[in-house]
């Protein structure tokens, strides 16, 4: 069985782009365990605006309410992080 540490390794190897991981901050903490490959960090980031849009839409659809300040951590396997929050991934307008 391979572990986590071998599989991000793999990743890599195998397919030749970095791997990222998508930790959401919003009203719980959910770490990404699998993560996905992408050419790089601005790709990554732009699937972390994705699912922050998906992710505001849901909270505003189930709670009745968007908090801001909650996020979306893009994680690089080397250590590099662009944060998402969802403040950037909606428009609000009066």
């Amino acid at each position: 069985m391979l572990r986590v540490a071998e599989t991000r390794s793999c990743a890599r190897r195998c397919t030749g782009m970095p791997h990222f991981f998508f930790h959401v901050f919003n009203d719980e903490i959910t770490l990404d365990e699998e993560g996905a490959d992408f050419p790089d960090l601005a790709s990554a980031r732009a699937e972390g605006l994705r699912a922050a849009r998906g992710l505001a839409a849901a909270s505003v659809v189930e709670h009745g309410h968007l908090v801001l300040s909650h996020r979306i951590d893009v994680v690089s396997t080397d250590g590099r992080v662009a944060q998402v929050f969802f403040r950037e991934a909606v428009d609000v307008r009066a």
